[in-house]
């Protein structure tokens, strides 16, 4: 009689070779390794915001994509280190709001979208960091009087 496999202890196959991490080295336990043309972020999955995120076209990771840190005590050598029971990356993040575990996602964004993103941002920026040094010249540039050396007749127009 053939024995009964469990789906729950079947592995996934991960997509790229296990590497050896020397003991000496610190790992973060949120460190992925990198999906070429993508950009990853970790989102908590608070409300709204992974809804949020997939409106941005962030794309859910799949666990045969990359594999996670495994942070679990006395745990197989092979696992992933993903806590989710389906196929998306996962991990428990925390104690959310009224001791609710908190999991994190990890998502994936096509990097042309994410480079996009980022100018946006830095316009924005950009805008109020002019609007709050309009018409002075900020530090560091010509015209910066803060650091020149000034006697201090001169200052008080003695």
């Amino acid at each position: 009689m053939p024995k009964e496999v469990s789906p729950a202890n079947s592995t996934v196959p991960v997509a790229h070779e296990r590497q050896r991490i020397p003991m000496s080295l610190p790992r973060l336990k949120l460190e992925v390794p990198d999906i070429p043309g993508y950009h990853l972020h970790w989102f908590a999955d608070r409300p709204g915001r992974i809804a949020q995120a997939l409106q941005a076209f962030y794309e859910f990771v799949d666990v045969s994509e990359t594999s996670v840190t495994n942070t679990m005590l006395a745990d197989e050598v092979s696992a992933t280190g993903n806590t989710d029971l389906g196929t998306r990356v996962s991990i428990v993040g925390g104690a959310g709001e009224g001791g609710t575990v908190e999991r994190l996602y990890l998502m994936k964004i096509k990097e042309e979208f994410w480079q996009e993103d980022q100018k946006a941002l830095e316009a924005k920026s950009k805008s109020v960091v002019d609007q709050i040094f309009r018409g002075v010249a900020q530090p560091g540039t010509p015209g910066d009087g803060s650091n020149r050396y000034v006697e201090v007749g001169q200052r008080r127009g003695i």
